[in-house]
């Protein structure tokens, strides 16, 4: 299985809780956030995709490896979830170098997934 079929496999599980830019003391500007919930599944089978014992996977590289985040742009999975009524600007700004949290969530099959903008701040 590549990653593509993976993404093709469980994005629709996959749901978008939250999107928003927040705000980051002395960042140079507020960063785009994203929060989705994810199933814990798809982490595993991408784990063992790339030969990789843990649990749960480099959030980053898992972002960027799967291409969820332009699976995103070009569905219609978003429906107006968060703060930002366009899910493609933050998306844009999540191309670049992201962190990403797991958090656990009500069931044992899904997990949180939070990814950020790596924000830039100022040399003060």
């Amino acid at each position: 299985m590549v990653m593509n079929e993976l993404l093709d496999k469980y994005f629709d599980q996959i749901e978008i809780k939250d999107a928003d830019f927040v705000p980051i003391d002395n960042a140079k500007s507020d960063v785009a956030w994203l929060y989705l919930i994810i199933p814990t599944k798809m982490l595993r089978e991408y784990s063992t995709l790339k030969n990789k014992n843990k649990k749960l996977p480099d959030g980053a590289e898992f972002w960027k490896e799967t291409g969820l985040g332009e699976k995103l742009r070009n569905s219609d999975k978003y429906h107006g979830q968060g703060h930002v009524c366009f899910l493609t600007d933050i998306l844009d700004y999540l191309d670049g170098k992201v962190s990403v949290n797991y958090y656990k969530f009500d069931s044992k099959i899904m997990i949180g997934f939070d990814i950020a903008e790596t924000p830039e701040f100022d040399d003060d």
